[in-house]
């Protein structure tokens, strides 16, 4: 830890307060409370004012070697000062560990035996470790400052962000608004249909009826004209029961149409349109939580050992690991040349021989697909995954330059680091256009194993590990500022991926950790792993789950943790 550095101050042994009025006037005096050449003129405001009644004045000799002392400027004189009785500090109390004047040494502590000469005592042991202890806390709170800088940027952009919420909620509500008036039309229409059509018989009913009472009175009229009194007797005493019913009917359909009310209901439409409305809408749709983030605590799941079988001529080293949406973890095996699918518990569910030597990284590109690179090979190898663990070829990308790890930048394209090339890392699109990054990196060129990268969405940030030089990069695009971080916790750092809070995870082969860092570059805290040398991690999409695996020769593992 750097020592300290104390600023020289020059003697002057002019009054110092008469030299800020453009006066030059001899000093006769220095206050050491004041820490002050001051003139006769000057040192008689001491006697003045009573708040300088109990500064302490010194000749100039003395005040000179007050000036040349290691007191800092802003250190106040009166610390050295018995508050009771005015005098220096002169000696030291072992036995009640109390700073004594030579009156406190008579009056209150004449019993003590061991009082030591302060002359005699050496306190830059002690500073030192309340210096460290400072600097310890002044860390430490610098971290709390970024978390609270990194809450308030969070929540700038949380507040941002609800105007496009709001608009896709519009535009979500326009969706089941839609919905909901094609239910109710198509329910009308059917209901429309069938009413019609129980109102239409009732309509050729009442046409029917009415035929057969014009029928009737036509006949009336007619017997009434030409028949005789005698005719029309027998007419009325034969048609009489008929006629009755007729109006009897005809009172009837008519009671009955003038009773009929007409109700098309839309009860199930209207409540599923609410339940749609109540679980879309509610009101945690605009609530914005943010909590300070702090380390995150790592839970033993399970681990396997690799080894060599009959199906596996060689000793499984999972160079690659990524999750897919539904938390299956894609494996990579370099030495087998193989990619496995393993459930949330690390049982295999399949695995699959690729058609060609040394895949080394993977990456989950969707629900159904992976993309893997290979050991030095100029391409990119795309593979579906089914649902039921089945794995096929889907196509291949060949490229301009070798790639290692890789990981997704966003739905259009992925952030990969090179193998010898002038750019530590690029990026490449789904159709496998290559493009460099616009940022200043270093120009070294990383031999295969030794760089890696991954790429946090939320804030732009690139990061990037130096596994020889125990270094880490980060570069923020939208801030334009770079971060490089060297820590005593972090040694030959190599796979790295994004967790809860955008907090980094690095694999540190030589300290045999997974060290956790904020996207600003402050070291958080370290995990220990149940294996040597860990290298490659993968983390899930809702940042709950962790898989690393090594690569050491006879001890290769995979184990999987719960991030809490």
């Amino acid at each position: 830890m750097a020592e300290a550095q104390v600023e020289e101050k020059t003697v002057d042994q002019y009054c110092q307060p008469c030299s800020k009025k453009n006066k030059n006037s001899v000093a006769d005096k220095f206050c050491v409370t004041c820490k002050e050449f001051q003139c006769e003129d000057c040192i008689n405001g001491h006697n003045t004012y009573e708040y300088m009644n109990n500064h302490r004045i010194v000749s100039i000799a003395e005040g000179q070697t007050h000036v040349s002392s290691t007191e800092c400027d802003d250190l106040d004189a009166t610390i050295y000062m018995c508050v009771k009785h005015n005098k220096q500090f002169e000696f030291y109390c072992q036995q009640d560990d109390t700073l004594l004047c030579s009156t406190c040494a008579i009056t209150s502590h004449r019993k003590c035996e061991n009082i030591v000469d302060i002359q005699s005592m050496d306190g830059r042991d002690g500073c030192d470790k309340l210096k460290n202890e400072l600097v310890a806390a002044i860390n430490s709170t610098n971290q709390v400052t970024e978390l609270l800088d990194d809450a308030d940027s969070r929540l700038s952009e949380d507040i941002r962000a609800l105007s496009d919420k709001l608009k896709d909620m519009k535009a979500r509500f326009i969706q089941i608004f839609d919905d909901f008036t094609g239910e109710i039309l198509s329910h009308a229409s059917v209901y429309s249909k069938s009413t019609k059509d129980d109102l239409g018989k009732k309509k050729v009913k009442c046409e029917t009826q009415i035929q057969s009472m014009k029928k009737t009175v036509k006949t009336l009229d007619s017997i009434m004209s030409a028949g005789t009194p005698a005719e029309q007797f027998i007419t009325v005493r034969r048609m009489l029961d008929d006629v009755h019913n007729a109006v009897k009917d005809a009172t009837s359909i008519h009671e009955e149409l003038s009773r009929i009310d007409i109700y098309c209901l839309f009860e199930d439409q209207v409540k599923k349109f609410k339940s749609k409305l109540e679980s879309e809408f509610n009101s945690e749709s605009f609530n914005i939580i943010y909590s300070l983030p702090s380390s995150s605590k790592l839970e033993f799941v399970r681990s396997i050992e690799s080894k060599a079988t009959s199906d596996n001529l060689k000793e499984p080293m999972y160079t690659g690991l990524s999750f897919l949406p539904d938390n299956r973890l894609v494996a990579v095996d370099n030495q087998n040349h193989k990619c496995l699918i393993y459930d949330v518990n690390l049982n295999v569910k399949n695995s699959y021989k690729l058609p060609y030597e040394y895949p080394y990284c993977v990456a989950a590109v969707s629900d159904d697909e992976i993309v893997v690179t290979s050991d030095g090979k100029y391409r990119l190898d795309f593979l579906n995954v089914s649902k039921t663990n089945e794995i096929t070829v889907n196509r291949t990308c060949e490229m301009n330059a070798k790639y290692y790890s890789i990981s997704m930048m966003n739905n259009d394209n992925f952030v990969v680091s090179t193998i010898d090339h002038i750019k530590p890392f690029r990026i490449v699109s789904m159709s496998g256009h290559e493009t460099d990054i616009n940022i200043k990196t270093s120009s070294k060129k990383y031999p295969l194993g030794t760089n890696y990268c991954t790429f946090i969405c939320d804030r732009e940030i690139f990061v990037q590990t130096d596994t020889g030089e125990d270094k880490i990069y980060i570069y923020n695009i939208e801030s334009g500022e770079n971060v490089m971080v060297k820590d005593e916790l972090v040694k030959s750092p190599c796979g790295v991926a994004v967790g809860p809070h955008d907090h980094v995870f690095v694999g540190s082969e030589s300290t045999k950790c997974l060290v956790e860092i904020t996207p600003g570059g402050r070291v958080l805290s370290s995990h220990q792993v149940d294996m040597k040398y860990p290298r490659y991690i993968a983390i899930s999409k809702n940042k709950k789950l962790l898989a690393v695996s090594n690569a050491y020769p006879g001890a290769l593992k995979l184990s999987l943790y719960k991030i809490a």
